[in-house]
């Protein structure tokens, strides 16, 4: 019996429909082409299609290559094994691990094929899995028996999840799931069982993807890889996973690692099916484009008229030129605004100077830096985080017993309110009664103060950085309640400046309790830190910079987008790099952290929509420098300059390669001659923890903060409000940069990074 299931999938205006097949295999006539005899010979047992498997398997030791076989035709894709796949060559998927990567897995005997062919359009893939134990009962994906296909579309080999990488996963029973691109490039999709004498033996998957974008040529290799997820009965879970190219598979993470599929049998004359999926998506891409904030955009309407006129043709060249066409009148828009557009920027391949104004004049005398200052501050709005508001018109709070706050704000008519918790140190613990300094702590959730804070004496104030602002691009929140949010009036900030706003209101809810409670009175709310850690810290860095309030700033693992420099990481680009990919240090390698084009992907709602302009279009993750964003007129060393003389105090681990402590110490470095400059040099220090020092819970170092660096925090803190001196080990931690033979190895030293440093003023 035949029993169908249909799945639609819709994203970007295209419809996929997938086939779900559940089928018996010995009732059905499946066609195997003999390569000795070129005969095609009828069978129906799932016995003689493994039987007859090694007759076609002319490339099955080529593991980092599958030819894809020309056709003229299509693959139906139901599930069943039809004539067409008599032309494709097949590939085993063989190398068996455990389900954690950790060890070979001698004991998996579960194993499977790949085939492909393509028409021009579509690319098409048959997989055959060999299982005697199928289990679809595990909870997760990553749970059930069947197949995971790895698509890097440009092949570049780059080990960063970019915009053309995707993983397809399908059950051996259809159920589909995926992460990239995959929802945009499935074209079809089914997957049917296998039975020998009524008994689950195996499963098919088969499938088509749109290739648009890809030349149609041969020789053209597109990255992929595969892999079969060997669920087994009595875990219900994913016990092994079996490779077609790489056991040291780490997904999305390293396209690098993958094989290829190459596009092979095409002849001259033979018909191509009609691409038209790049117009398609360029169509979709034009009409989703926010009108009114464009000098002009009579360019764009006349092409994506064109464009849709084309739909209908039924000849390559018209449709190709018409997206062509389409995609120029894109790149050509340019944003109205008070400074260039970001595509009108020249490209600077250093960090630029911080004495220098957007101008061109320099930096001389110290009314100078000022103007300076609020320049800096100004562009860093305008292409990045959107425009802080004026300070509301009211800020009211109260508090529970428990210290459970809630900050309400009033502004031009609204109303608006968010949650944090404030906890007092007591005298028992700290040995005084006050008056108390004040760390405002951006938050993930409103947890217990860290004792090291309460028994040297400070108070916290830890506001939830959700009920400020959502971390999704819905842009909810209290932030949004006040400010809409509003592309075509510039009213587009991004959450982590909402975020930063948030911890303001928080000065500002805890100066109404100082004013309303004598519970509150001994709060020092002139000794002022502001702090956050990871997303938090990048909103902590942008606090400090807008508001005065903070006379102590701390972003903990704010990387990308907090005080790490977009221009240099450890990932580098080419023709700087090629892989394997990665700074080493005595501690370990980088192989590429966090960088701007992972923010614009991933966490685009934490910016303005201007930022995503100083990527390069359609190839994100394509630079000219040894980093990102080499046309932004500044660079994050600015920000930090732009806080001083006031002090900034960075905390990150050697070994948080994805946050990049590297880019942090660039920073540093960039930063330090303003410091100097204002005569505040010990005011810009670096908190970092050593690689592979362990926390209490056995975890290595890596992305977090552990109660030495809190301490150290402390301490500084006690310099720059009490003049409490630091002894010779902190200065030594603070003030040493262990990254500046990195610098001289991969960069061309200082000088060449930061050409105009000797040149600062003193």
């Amino acid at each position: 019996m035949l029993l169908s299931k249909i799945y639609q999938i819709k994203k970007i205006g295209l419809l996929i429909t997938g086939i779900l097949i559940f089928s018996n295999v010995d009732s059905l006539n499946f066609k195997k082409y003999d390569n000795n005899s070129g005969i095609i010979n009828s069978f129906k047992s799932y016995s003689e299609i493994q039987e007859n498997k090694s007759s076609n398997m002319d490339q099955a030791r080529d593991k980092m290559r599958l030819n894809s076989e020309f056709i003229s035709s299509s693959v139906k894709i139901d599930g069943i094994i039809d004539n067409e796949w008599e032309k494709a060559g097949s590939s085993v998927i063989e190398i068996k691990m455990t389900a954690d990567l950790s060890s070979p897995a001698a004991d998996c005997t579960t194993s499977g094929t790949v085939r492909s062919l393509w028409n021009g359009s579509l690319l098409f893939l048959l997989l055959e899995v060999t299982d005697s134990d199928i289990n679809f009962t595990g909870r997760r994906p990553t749970d059930k028996d069947g197949v995971e296909i790895y698509l890097d579309l440009w092949n570049d080999k780059v080990p960063k999840n970019e915009e053309d990488d995707g993983i397809i996963r399908i059950s051996g029973e259809g159920e589909l799931t995926g992460s990239g691109v995959y929802a945009d490039r499935l074209n079809s999709f089914a997957a049917s069982l296998l039975f020998e004498n009524g008994k689950k033996v195996g499963y098919i998957v088969e499938l088509a993807l749109n290739i648009g974008g890809v030349p149609q040529q041969n020789g053209t290799k597109i990255g992929m890889d595969f892999c079969i997820i060997d669920a087994t009965t009595p875990d219900n879970a994913g016990k092994y996973r079996i490779f077609w190219n790489n056991a040291d598979n780490k997904g999305l993470d390293d396209n690098s690692r993958w094989g290829t599929v190459a596009l092979a049998g095409y002849e001259s004359g033979m018909a191509k099916a009609l691409d038209k999926f790049v117009l398609n998506s360029t169509i979709k891409k034009a009409e989703d484009i926010t009108r009114g904030i464009w000098v002009t955009e009579n360019d764009l309407d006349n092409a994506l008229s064109e464009a849709k006129k084309a739909l209908s043709s039924t000849h390559q060249e018209t449709v190709d030129e018409a997206n062509k066409k389409l995609e120029g009148a894109i790149n050509k828009l340019r944003r109205k605004g008070k400074y260039p557009d970001p595509f009108d920027l020249p490209t600077i391949n250093y960090l630029p100077d911080p004495f220098t104004f957007f101008n061109g004049e320099k930096v001389r005398t110290l009314n100078d830096w000022n103007l300076r200052r609020d320049e800096i501050k100004d562009l860093v709005q305008y292409y990045e985080y959107g425009y802080m508001p004026d300070p509301p018109e009211n800020v009211t709070a109260d508090i529970n017993e428990e210290g459970i706050v809630k900050i309400m704000v009033y502004d031009k008519g609204k109303t608006a309110s968010f949650d944090g918790k404030l906890t007092l140190p007591t005298k028992e613990q700290c040995g005084k009664e006050g008056p108390y300094p004040v760390v405002v702590s951006i938050d993930f959730w409103a947890g217990e103060a860290n004792p090291i804070f309460l028994e040297a004496g400070y108070a916290v104030l830890s506001i939830i950085y959700s009920t400020i602002a959502s971390d999704n691009s819905e842009h909810k929140g209290a932030f949004y309640s006040l400010y809409p949010y509003d592309l075509t009036t510039e009213n587009d900030a991004g959450t982590l400046l909402a975020w930063a706003w948030g911890a303001g209101r928080g000065i500002d809810a805890l100066k109404y309790l100082t004013e309303t409670s004598l519970n509150y009175s001994n709060l020092d709310l002139g000794k002022l830190a502001v702090s956050g850690f990871s997303r938090c810290g990048k909103a902590a860095l942008i606090a400090g910079l807008f508001d005065e309030r903070f006379g102590v700033v701390n972003p903990g693992a704010s990387g990308s987008g907090g005080a790490a420099v977009y221009r240099y990481d450890s990932f580098g680009n080419t023709p700087f790099r090629s892989a394997p990919y990665g700074n080493v240090y005595p501690w370990g390698t980088s192989t590429g952290c966090e960088v701007l084009g992972d923010r614009i992907r991933h966490q685009g709602h934490n910016s303005n929509e201007m930022l995503a302009r100083f990527l390069n279009p359609g190839r994100m993750y394509k630079t000219e420098t040894h980093g990102y964003g080499e046309r932004l007129p500044y660079d994050h060393h600015e920000i930090i300059t732009a806080i001083a003389p006031r002090a900034v105090i960075i905390t990150s681990a050697a070994d948080d390669y994805a946050n990049g402590v590297e880019g942090d110490c660039i920073a540093v470095e960039g930063a330090k001659s303003v410091f100097r400059f204002l005569n505040a040099k010990e005011n810009l220090a670096l908190n970092i923890r050593e690689a592979g020092v362990s926390s209490p819970n056995g975890f290595g170092g890596a992305h977090r903060v552990d109660d030495s660096q809190i301490k150290n925090l402390v301490s500084f803190m006690n310099k720059v409000f009490f003049d409490i001196p630091l002894d010779n080990e902190l200065k030594t931690k603070f003030y040493t940069n262990p990254y500046l033979s990195t610098f001289d190895k991969y960069y061309g030293g200082i000088n060449t990074m930061m050409p105009w440093i000797n040149s600062a003023p003193d």
